[in-house]
């Protein structure tokens, strides 16, 4: 399967310092989330035991 460039940014709204908004583009599609602090915590630890699973 070939690969499909993508972009994803990641940033707080401003004055709303529990709030981040995700952006993922690709040349054809955007999407864009956005998750309060709690949730943006959850995912962190996802995305780390992905990274160091064996």
């Amino acid at each position: 399967m070939p690969e499909v460039p993508m972009t994803v940014s990641i940033r707080r709204v401003p004055n709303k310092p529990d709030l981040f908004e995700f952006t993922f583009s690709t040349p054809v599609l955007r999407s864009q989330f956005r998750l309060p602090r709690a949730l943006m915590n959850k995912l962190r630890i996802l995305i780390e035991k992905a990274l160091t699973a064996k």
